[in-house]
C-alpha cells in the first residue's frame, strides 16, 4: 500500500515503512510460505 500523498508522514516514517515492506520480502524470500494478512 504505497500512498503517492505522504505529506503527512515525516520523512522517518517513510523510511521505516519502506524497511518493513523490504524485511517482510526478505522473510518471505528466505521462508517461502502462504503470505497470512
Amino acid at each position: 500500500m504505497v500512498v503517492d500523498d505522504v505529506s503527512e508522514k515525516t520523512p522517518g516514517m517513510l523510511l521505516v515503512a519502506r524497511l518493513h515492506v523490504d524485511l517482510c520480502r526478505l522473510a518471505s524470500a528466505m521462508c517461502p510460505r502462504p503470505a497470512a494478512a
